[in-house]
């Protein structure tokens, strides 16, 4: 077990403080915009969900009151904001495409062909490579199980101040997708071009049709109670897999155990965006162009609050988690 992170306390105090007003605004928004577009949450469609934040928020409590650990508790409390995070950004997906503005794949579709994306033969080149095409579909839906490994993999490694930043990069990331995807919704390529038609059978993406009766049905009024047992990813441009992606692989880079496969994985799953969760390309480059927004935002959010934090106290030798 490697030496923690040279950081004083007060400065993860100060970036968890950042983390809680982001979430409060995020909550906020989800209640205005559910209240607009008439919308509820089922909330005892997922007690499972929800009885783990009072059990998340006890054991922060234990490594902060009864057993002081502030490093241990710094993890729970950033772990517990990172699901925080993730499900209200879901839950704000549902009122953007409540919203009802006009579907934009038209448009997008336009662009691919604009700066000469042919999806056919992306995918027909795809096809062809069975190791491929599986490596694209992990990659693709490893994005649940990164969400579980690169935090484990930074406590561990000591990167607390990163594990922060990365779930205020992500928090970032979710609010600008959603807030372009009121004005820019779409169905997604698969859904729009229907490949079929043309005479290729297309590889069947990883991310499931689900999405387009709930899009409709929202965009109707038919559907106005969301449950959290059955939560959906609606959104298209920009990508939220690619900005998760290169999040992600920025955040392990400086953890050199995780760094590589980080990379290597994060890489296929952006290549994979366009096939197994049916994008556009331009999604790609939107999503990647939000995450570079969101982590420049991030550092500049919590730069000033890390930068009073060591200035007022000296820093102290914490240690390790082995030893605390």
């Amino acid at each position: 077990m490697r030496s923690l992170e040279q950081v004083d306390p007060a400065v993860l105090a100060n970036g968890s403080r950042t983390l809680w007003v982001i979430i409060a605004a995020m909550a906020a928004a989800v209640v205005v915009s559910y209240r607009a577009a008439g919308l509820s949450v089922d909330i005892s469609s997922n007690p499972a969900l929800l009885g783990s934040f009072p059990i998340l928020g006890g054991i922060v409590w234990i490594y902060r009151s009864v057993s002081p650990n502030p490093h241990l508790a710094c993890a729970m409390e950033t772990t517990t904001q990172l699901l925080l995070v993730l499900l209200l950004g879901i839950l704000l997906t549902y009122a953007a495409i409540a919203a009802g503005y006009p579907y934009r794949d038209a448009e997008l579709h336009g662009v691919d062909q604009w700066i000469g994306f042919d999806r056919s033969s992306y995918l027909a080149f795809i096809k062809a490579h069975h190791w491929l095409s599986h490596s694209f579909t992990f990659a693709y839906l490893s994005l649940h199980i990164q969400t579980a490994l690169i935090p484990l993999a930074l406590v561990i490694a000591g990167q607390f101040t990163r594990f922060q930043h990365m779930v205020v990069a992500l928090a970032i990331a979710l609010s600008v997708t959603v807030a372009v995807s009121v004005f820019v919704p779409a169905l997604a390529a698969f859904a729009y071009l229907d490949l079929k038609t043309v005479g290729l059978d297309p590889l069947s993406p990883a991310a499931p049709y689900t999405h387009v009766p709930t899009m409709e049905a929202l965009r109707s009024g038919a559907l106005h109670i969301i449950r959290l047992d059955n939560l959906e990813a609606l959104l298209t441009f920009p990508s939220f897999h690619a900005a998760a992606a290169l999040v992600f692989a920025w955040a392990t880079w400086a953890t050199p155990f995780v760094r590589w496969p980080s990379l290597l994985v994060n890489a296929l799953m952006i290549a994979a965006t366009p096939v197994d969760g049916a994008h556009y390309f331009v999604d790609v480059i939107g999503g990647s162009a939000v995450a570079l927004i969101a982590v420049s935002l991030g550092a500049y959010l919590l730069g000033p609050r890390r930068r009073r934090a060591r200035s007022s106290m000296p820093v102290e030798n914490p240690g390790t988690i082995a030893s605390a």
